[in-house]
C-alpha cells in the first residue's frame, strides 16, 4: 500500500501495551478525565481512549510472551508502510510486528532503531487530516533519546523522511517533509534510547501528584524550557512512562 497524505510524517496515534488493561484505564481516566470505548479485532478487543468522544489513543493487553516493558508507542504515518521497514532493516534496526494489514485502518509495523528504541509506522486508509493544535488532555509532541544523534537522523530520514533542524525554538528537532516539527532528539544520558510521548495537562505539579498518589511514579518532576512550556516525566503503575505538558502563556 502506497499512499500520499497531507499529514505524512507525522505521529498520528499513540498506543499502550499495557499487562492491566483495566488498571490503565483506571489511572488514565481519573488522571486525564479520558473515556474509553471497547472496538471488536480479528484477536480479541481494542480499547479506544476519547477526549471529547474523538479518538486519541489506544490501548491493548501485552501478550504474554512479549519481552519488552508496558509501554506508550508513537504511530508515524509513512506512504509505504512495506518501504519503511526495508529501510529500517537496511539502517541497523529491526521490524519485531508486521507488516499486516487491517482493514480500514491501514497497514502497520512496528520497528525498532539502531538503539532499541521502539517506534510504528502506517499508511493509514482512507482520507486524513492535519493534526491541528492538540487540545487540554491529549498527545501533543515527541522526544527521541539516542546513543547517536547523528545515526538517528540517517535512521529516520530514511524511514519517516525526517530532516533534522533547529525547529521552531531554537532546539535540535526531526521535522517532516513539510517543515513541520516532528519531535525533538536528546543525547540519552543515564537512561535508555527510548521515544517519548507526551499528553497537555493544566498543571504539572497536580498531575504529578496524582499521577502518584494512584500508584504511578514521578520520574522528573519539572523542566522549564523557554518560550515552550514545561514538562514533566512519569511513570503509570506498570512501569510505562508519559511525559507531561504545560505550554507557555508567554
Amino acid at each position: 500500500m502506497t499512499k500520499t497524505a497531507s499529514h505524512t510524517g507525522h505521529v498520528i496515534w499513540r498506543e499502550l501495551m499495557t499487562g492491566d488493561l483495566e488498571g490503565a484505564k483506571g489511572f488514565y481516566g481519573e488522571l486525564f478525565g479520558w473515556t474509553f470505548k471497547t472496538m471488536p479485532m480479528p484477536e480479541g478487543t481494542y480499547t479506544l481512549a476519547e477526549v471529547g468522544g474523538k479518538g486519541i489513543g489506544g490501548m491493548m493487553p501485552q501478550p504474554p510472551n512479549m519481552k519488552m516493558p508496558p509501554m506508550w508507542t508513537s504511530y508515524v504515518s509513512v506512504p509505504d508502510t512495506d518501504a519503511a521497514c526495508a529501510a529500517a532493516s537496511a539502517n541497523g534496526g529491526k521490524v519485531v510486528f508486521g507488516p499486516v494489514t487491517m482493514e480500514g485502518v491501514g497497514r502497520m509495523a512496528t520497528v525498532l532503531d539502531f538503539d532499541m528504541a521502539a517506534l510504528a509506522v502506517m499508511t493509514p486508509a482512507g482520507p486524513d487530516e492535519k493534526p491541528g493544535r492538540p487540545a487540554l488532555h491529549t498527545f501533543c509532541w515527541e522526544t527521541l533519546s539516542t546513543s547517536d544523534v547523528a545515526r538517528a537522523h540517517t535512521f529516520y530520514g530514511a524511514v519517516c523522511g525526517w530532516k533534522p533542524g533547529n525547529g521552531s525554538m531554537g532546539m535540535p528537532v526531526l521535522a517532516a517533509a513539510d517543515g513541520s516539527d516532528v519531535c525533538d532528539v536528546q543525547t540519552a544520558e543515564g537512561r535508555p534510547p527510548s521515544w517519548l510521548t507526551y499528553v497537555v495537562v493544566e498543571s504539572l505539579e497536580a498531575s504529578n501528584a496524582k499521577a502518584a498518589k494512584m500508584g504511578g511514579k514521578v520520574m522528573m518532576p519539572r523542566i522549564d524550557i523557554p518560550k515552550v512550556g514545561s514538562i514533566s516525566v512519569i511513570s503509570d503503575p506498570q512501569g510505562a512512562f508519559l511525559g507531561l505538558f504545560v505550554p507557555s502563556m508567554g
